[in-house]
């Protein structure tokens, strides 16, 4: 896993991450998300989001302007997904 970008909010507290990994023979970018709000130190991460980093970039800025929380990571990742790729 190779980190590509981080966005602080909440005075530091909050670190959004976009990484990178390797698999099947092409790059796969996932977002982790880092809190230190509530004392300890909480992670959670989500893999294999997409294979471009734009869209990579672009929503882990919405995560940080909207100060998602480890705890809700998975949930709004998947729902974003959802609603980006449905057809209407």
């Amino acid at each position: 896993m190779k980190d590509l970008k981080n966005i602080n909010t909440a005075k530091g507290k909050l670190t959004y991450t976009v990484f990178s990994e390797e698999r099947d023979g092409s790059e796969r970018y996932g977002i982790a998300v880092s809190s230190g709000i509530f004392g300890e130190t909480e992670t959670a991460s989500v893999h294999d989001i997409t294979t471009d980093i734009s869209f990579a970039e672009g929503l882990a800025s919405l995560l940080a302007d909207n100060l998602v929380l480890p705890s809700t990571l998975s949930e709004v990742v998947e729902e974003y997904l959802a609603v980006k790729f449905t057809v209407h």
